[in-house]
């Protein structure tokens, strides 16, 4: 298009209307000025301002539009086509200044500032790392855009502006979503050393105040974003209805704007995240927020109970979904509940007069929970989140089931640990060798020990003890042991029976969600914990029993070898 041509004209022989956002809607005798002819059937076309693709055997040619023709409603432009170049070529040129400006901007934050950061002390190393984010790929995401931006408008009025937009499209959404996730950190990380990160910036040259030209040019990559689509429709509306960049420029708006709108939603996504887990929950009273893992997804939702709306926030982490509300003054979190991810089923639903973007929670321990979501686009995301999250909570939770049996073996193996600690109380530590009665008689000052174990009677020194100081001697040994016994049952104790947790949480997760429930379902609940219970009893009475038979066993070994040791020393003892 190197000269004015007239542009081509064609009459709809039949209606069409498209399916897709890339084809063109018109009726039968409307007429389309085309844009691009392809080989394979389609054709691309502008009508009423929008250009699109459509079926080539729908239209015929306009050889020599006349009065006669049917009209097509949409508008004469009102400047001629050498004035829609002229004002083309400028929105070009002010578009190839404004990214040239852009990337100036990004290259002197990281010159003379990010990377001189990097030599002090004010951050640590994962500090800066987050304060840094992936601003290094934007910048050369966005060197790579201006290159190609500076040889499309050499080619002038043939330049396709909007197809090369639309084809670095996916690698500036991946790398500035990746920026926007990151970005709520590096707030924090400002907000934190501020007066520190203030004098850093003022002492490298940077405006008074230092901080907010590092605030600024942190935040310059999505706020660049967020212009592209406003540029582009401003090349659009200078482009000639028979341009053949004009469909993917009109596209490249949409995409633009979509993108822009997605990394904001990432954005605010981990803004909130972050607020959760910084600010504190009021009425939480389990284990610290950090410890259930990375929030992976976190929004407003709406919980269905019969005709009551209540609205609430889903914290989704990697094996719990914990459900929140907001104070009165929406100042803070409301804990309500959480619910394991394990042992539920996640149910869309059908679009109804009353309730629309909805999806069902259920499962066994749980009365059935109906959310209803902003739009489709938000429902469809908590259920992908919702079912991967619940695969991989439930191969976790298979390896954590296999544990008991090695806590139960290591159980069985307590006397073991006894006679072990009895042999490190008696014996000299350099000297490992078989645990013996012999190991229970008090050790001289001077204690020499063979291999074999026996004592050498000829060689040892021993100095004369009263029965007092004996009797306080054996007490120490006996309480030694037992204190050790004692242990190890604690141990067993607090670590073996994994269901009483497992099923207390499942009662905490039944209780605290915050759903009303009938009284024929309470009772059958209380029945379930009831039985639950009982079993429990029944097992823990059944651990108790053999705790006692154990005992027992231990009283009666020590006290047979406090006689045999103390018939040892009246033997020997003159």
């Amino acid at each position: 298009m190197s000269k004015i041509d007239l542009p081509k004209l064609v009459t709809a022989l039949f209606t069409f209307k498209g399916t897709n956002n890339d084809e063109l809607c018109f009726r039968k005798g409307d007429v389309i000025t085309i844009t691009q002819t392809d080989d394979g059937g389609w054709w691309e076309g502008t009508l009423n301002d929008k250009t699109g693709w459509f079926p080539s055997n729908y239209v015929k040619e306009c050889r020599s539009p006349d009065s006669s023709t049917k009209s097509s409603p949409e508008k004469t432009s009102q400047e001629s086509p050498i004035h829609q170049r002229l004002n083309r070529d400028i929105v070009l040129k002010d578009f190839l200044e404004s990214e040239r400006a852009n990337v100036a901007e990004l290259q002197g934050l990281v010159n003379n500032f990010l990377q001189p950061l990097e030599l002090t002390n004010v951050l640590k190393k994962e500090e800066y790392k987050q304060l840094m984010n992936n601003i290094l790929d934007v910048l050369d995401t966005h060197q790579r855009l201006l290159n190609n931006l500076e040889t499309t408008v050499i080619q002038g009025p043939d330049a396709r502006v909007g197809h090369l937009f639309l084809s670095l499209a996916p690698r500036l959404k991946a790398i500035h979503i990746n920026y926007c996730n990151g970005h709520p950190q590096t707030v924090a990380i400002m907000d934190k050393y501020r007066d520190e990160l203030n004098d850093f910036m003022e002492r490298s040259g940077a405006v008074t105040p230092g901080i907010l030209v590092l605030t600024t040019g942190l935040s310059k990559p999505f706020r660049r974003l967020e212009k592209y689509a406003a540029m582009l429709q401003e090349l659009e509306r200078h482009t000639e209805k028979n341009h053949f960049d004009r469909g993917d420029t009109q596209r490249s708006v949409s995409v633009y704007r979509d993108i822009a709108e997605k990394c904001t939603y990432a954005r605010k996504q981990r803004e909130l995240a972050l607020q959760i887990l910084t600010s504190g929950i009021k009425n939480w009273e389990g284990e610290d927020l950090s410890t259930l893992g990375e929030i992976l997804h976190v929004g407003p939702v709406v919980l269905a109970i019969g005709a009551d709306r209540r609205d609430r926030y889903f914290v989704l982490f990697p094996m719990t979904l914990l459900v929140l509300s907001t104070s009165h003054r929406m100042s803070s979190f409301v804990y309500e509940g959480k619910l394991p991810l394990t042992g539920i089923d996640i149910i869309p639903m059908d679009d109804t007069d009353d309730i629309k973007n909805a999806f069902e929670i259920n499962g066994p321990m749980i009365e059935s929970i109906i959310v209803i979501c902003s739009n489709r686009e938000e429902r469809q995301n908590w259920i992908d989140y919702l079912k991967q999250d619940q695969s991989s909570s439930s191969s976790s939770s298979s390896g954590i089931r296999r544990s008991p049996t090695t806590i139960s073996h290591t159980s069985n193996q307590s006397n073991g640990k006894i006679h072990q600690l009895a042999q490190e109380c008696s014996l000299s530590p350099k000297n490992k060798i078989p645990w013996s009665v012999a190991s229970l008689r008090p050790a001289a000052p001077i204690y020499n020990l063979k291999i074999d174990g026996k004592t050498d009677v000829t060689d040892s020194s021993r100095t004369t003890r009263n029965p007092n100081e004996r009797q306080f001697e054996d007490d120490a040994i006996i309480l030694k042991v037992i204190e050790g016994y004692c242990m190890t049952v604690n141990a067993r104790f607090t670590v073996n029976p994994e269901f009483t947790d497992d099923t207390t949480c499942k009662g905490k997760n039944m209780d605290s969600c915050d759903i009303n429930r009938g009284l024929p379902e309470n009772v059958e609940a209380l029945k379930t914990q009831v039985m639950d219970l009982q079993s429990q009893m029944i097992q823990l009475t059944r651990q108790l029993e053999e705790e006692k038979q154990s005992r027992l066993q231990l009283t009666g070994t020590v006290d047979m070898l406090v006689k045999r040791r103390f018939n040892g020393i009246d033997g020997l003892v003159p």
